[in-house]
């Protein structure tokens, strides 16, 4: 049998049959389509979720589908990574949290039509709620959702904790496993279109939701796919009398940190279906309940959590890059003041605050320039490496054979905290540690250890070799293995 067609409409957009009809330009299509669904059906996943007209949903995992669910899981997880890393410094976990919150609360207010200003955000994380109208109330209680499922981690994926969530946006105040009582009526004041149900009906509600519940605890499916499943069903059961959309989404949000994505979680920005891609959504949302092949919306969901996931990487270098230039007169934490040069201790302008001012005017830019990525700049460092010394025995400059050119005849200390300096600002990737090691520890045709950086900067064991190995693979040493262990050597960098 052949599958060309199949893989061609399955694979790197999972097409509608009349999507395949209009890239063909024709109609007469039975055969292709056929051809199509035999593909799919090879790789059909039926899950314990059906729809009003008792159709079980089905995922389709094609090869390709599932290389892209696995290389988005590795790339939320590495974000997440990152983002570890910025929270080290309180300062820069306040500016990110501010930025991140700011762009889902943003997306929100779009999607409901609120006049939106960078001051509620302020407001909100403050708690500053005496002076908010309505819609900025509404807003404040998305943000209490958000909150709500930071704290998923420590929470079960219960009926319970929907309820929680439930409440919040609906009033009077909901007990638990409340749910809405009265039918919901399209444009049309109908229940029922072309056969199809739009919603679950209220006397299903229960049965429904006992259906999703069954399957949450029981689901081997990779994370993405379950968080479709989420939004799509609880969107499509709408167990309460308002708001069961976005109820959907900081649901799903709430099973990725129970999932121990605790810090992302909150941040990916589902909220764009609601937004830029509501058309999109819509119509995908229909062609799931018509055919019950959840794919649809899966396909749809890498695409907005990529995007939002380069959002993600872009607050970071910009908190990052921004950090860099408050720095520029604070002495690194490893060193004591020098005599030969005095430096201001004043702690810079808070990040917050300073990023917060910024982001406004940064955001076309964000827009429309290309996602900086986290290599090694590949210019030379103009600025040179202190002497070493080394079992009693003084290296001068002249004699010392260097990865970083251009060294003049006289070293200081000073010379090192610029040499510091210059090269966090030429890659952002390098977190202070790394970069203070480097900039002591890169003479050619020496080696250093794990040790060497633990005891330098006084980390624990396994950051000090996730940190060489990050220096590693960024360029900077070149890894060997001596007897039983890794050395590292510093690689010339032109």
């Amino acid at each position: 049998m052949s599958t060309n067609q199949g893989e061609r409409f399955s694979n790197e957009r999972y097409l509608t049959m009349n999507q395949v009809s209009r890239a063909l330009g024709t109609t007469l299509i039975d055969d292709i389509w056929k051809e199509v669904l035999q593909y799919r059906n090879m790789f059909s996943v039926t899950i314990p979720l059906r729809t009003v007209e008792r159709n079980r949903l089905r995922v389709v995992l094609t090869p390709k589908i599932n290389d892209r669910l696995n290389q988005l899981d590795r790339r939320i997880s590495r974000i997440q990574a990152r983002i570890q890393e910025v929270y080290v410094d309180a300062n820069h976990q306040k500016a990110l949290k501010t930025l991140l919150t700011r762009d889902i609360l943003k997306t929100i207010a779009a999607s409901y039509e609120i006049n939106f200003h960078d001051g509620i955000v302020n407001q909100l994380i403050n708690h500053n709620i005496s002076v908010l109208n309505a819609w900025e109330m509404f807003l404040n209680d998305y943000y209490r959702g958000l909150e709500l499922v930071a704290k998923s981690a420590n929470l079960d994926f219960t009926e319970a904790l929907l309820a929680d969530v439930g409440r919040l946006f609906n009033v009077p105040p909901l007990s638990n496993y409340i749910y809405r009582t009265t039918e919901i009526k399209t444009g049309r004041q109908v229940s029922v279109i072309n056969h199809v149900h739009p919603h679950v009906p209220v006397n299903q509600i229960s049965d429904a939701i006992a259906d999703f519940y069954a399957f949450m605890a029981t689901s081997t499916l990779p994370t993405i796919v379950q968080s479709a499943a989420i939004i799509f069903y609880l969107d499509y059961i709408k167990p309460f009398e308002a708001h069961s959309e976005i109820i959907a989404i900081l649901m799903a949000k709430a099973f990725l940190a129970e999932r121990e994505l605790a810090l992302i979680a909150p941040y990916l920005n589902f909220e764009l279906i609601l937004e830029r891609y509501r058309d999109a959504r819509d119509d995908v949302f229909a062609e799931v309940k018509k055919s019950a092949d959840l794919t649809y919306f899966i396909d749809l969901l890498i695409n907005v959590l990529n995007e939002s996931l380069q959002t993600i990487e872009e607050r970071i270098v910009f908190v990052v890059t921004h950090e860099l230039e408050a720095e520029k007169h604070v002495l690194p934490p490893f060193e004591e003041e020098t005599q030969e040069e005095s430096v201001s201790a004043t702690p810079p302008t808070d990040l917050f605050e300073h990023a917060q001012a910024e982001v406004a005017e940064k955001e076309e830019t964000f827009k429309s320039e290309p996602v900086p990525v986290y290599t090694p700049k590949k210019s030379a460092i103009p600025l040179p490496l202190p002497p070493r010394e080394e079992e009693g025995v003084k290296v001068t400059p002249e004699e010392a054979n260097l990865g970083i050119t251009q060294l003049p005849p006289e070293l200081s200390e000073n010379d090192i905290l610029r040499l510091e300096r210059h090269i966090r600002e030429s890659d952002p990737s390098l977190s202070r540690a790394q970069a203070y090691f480097y900039a002591r520890h890169c003479t050619m045709g020496k080696y250093y250890s794990i040790n060497d950086f633990k005891e330098v900067t006084g980390c624990a064991y396994e950051t000090a070799r996730t940190s060489m190995e990050h220096l590693a693979n960024s360029g900077y040493y070149r890894k060997e293995k001596f007897k039983n262990k890794f050395i590292y050597t510093p690689t010339r960098k032109a």
